[in-house]
């Protein structure tokens, strides 16, 4: 959709499961009578983003481009045929290439903790620890180094093939890793679990603990964990 002309450039827009991706084209600052173009979209976290370094990607940025330019990724043009004729070889470039960025653009690093997660967790924390031990084998004889650092040498393991796979599988095993620390800390910390909901949020957790003031989220951990600092920031 023609979004109008805003600033130096031409906007075409798209919402696409609620990320914004939009198109801009505009000329050469130094030559009007080249032009190019630039994507992004309105998500935050984008893992392309995060990986390539940017969350705006120009066209010279783009494999096997071919452009008529001076400059790798501009379009130059005389007149008003050629201007169409430009406007022709960026549009193929853009359906070739462009949407698929867009697309990668618009993929969050992972989806974060959501209120179905917390529901579960909060409700459910008892089955989802017994179920991680199980599957496990991890062993809790006390709330001391030599058993934290097992815990997660357990942990470690079990997130490094999580990464393997998509995070949608992942999710499970997270409210299992989740709810099993949550459960330590009531246990050994004298913790109990909470439940916050309000018009705009939810969200659940453990307080009341001896060390933790006010408490932790213990979900919002392991997630943020699993998703970008590493377990070793949540141990």
């Amino acid at each position: 959709e023609y979004k109008g002309y805003h600033g130096d450039s031409w906007k075409f827009e798209r919402n696409m499961k609620g990320a914004v991706q939009t198109i801009s084209i505009y000329p050469y600052r130094f030559d009007q009578s080249m032009i190019t173009f630039e994507l992004y979209t309105n998500v935050k976290n984008s893992e392309y983003a995060s990986k390539i370094g940017t969350n705006v990607v120009s066209a010279s940025m783009l494999d096997g481009i071919v452009s008529n330019g001076q400059i790798r990724g501009y379009w130059q043009y005389g007149n008003e045929q050629e201007l169409i004729q430009v406007l022709g070889e960026m549009k193929d470039v853009l359906i070739k290439k462009g949407m698929k960025i867009l697309v990668e653009l618009s993929k969050g690093l992972e989806e974060p903790d959501t209120a179905e997660m917390y529901r579960e967790v909060y409700f459910h924390h008892d089955e989802l620890c017994e179920k991680f031990m199980e599957k496990t084998g991890i062993v809790v004889t006390g709330f001391d180094e030599e058993n934290i650092d097992r815990w997660f040498e357990v942990i470690e393991e079990r997130t490094a093939i999580l990464k393997q796979g998509d995070y949608e599988d992942a999710k499970e095993e997270l409210m299992e890793i989740a709810a099993f620390l949550g459960n330590q800390l009531v246990k050994y910390l004298g913790g109990r679990w909470f439940h916050y909901l309000s018009e705009n949020h939810e969200s659940c957790g453990v307080e009341g603990c001896k060390t933790l003031n006010p408490g932790l989220n213990c979900l919002s951990v392991v997630v943020g964990g699993y998703t970008q600092n590493g377990m070793n920031w949540v141990k």
